[in-house]
């Protein structure tokens, strides 16, 4: 009776990979293509985050892109990068585990974190004419 009762238990906590092991937030490292430093606007689901990059940013997991763009300067222009979701590898777990079962996949749908990004993103910054970092 008690292993019955273990086994119904980590069945019960298994649902929701993604959930579990990787979480609803992921930290994203976004550098720029010359080195140099740039000020953006990361829009996703947690908010507007205005960031001096390179830098670590952490954002909410959700099912639309992150849009990040470059503020524009005198020396810079402005650009818009947009950085697409994808399926967390652990939610494609749920139905190979839970074949009859949708909590899983469910749970990992309402919490967010069903979605992934990238790890690192590189975002192009062009100077205008006439100017330089140097």
């Amino acid at each position: 009776m008690k292993k019955l009762i273990l086994i119904l238990m980590i069945v019960a906590i298994l649902p929701g990979c993604a959930t579990i092991i990787k979480g609803k937030t992921k930290d994203i490292n976004i550098l720029t293509n010359t080195g140099e430093e740039a000020v953006v606007d990361v829009v996703s689901a947690s908010g507007v985050q205005t960031v001096t990059i390179p830098s670590v940013v952490n954002v909410k997991k959700d099912n639309r892109p992150i849009t990040i763009t470059v503020k524009g300067d005198k020396c810079h222009r402005a650009t818009t990068t947009i950085v697409p979701e994808k399926v967390e590898l652990w939610t494609i777990a749920n139905v190979f585990l839970y074949v009859f079962d949708l909590t899983g996949t469910t749970t990992d749908a309402s919490t967010g974190a069903m979605w992934d990004y990238d790890d690192s993103i590189v975002v192009p910054v062009y100077q205008k004419n006439g100017c330089s970092s140097r």
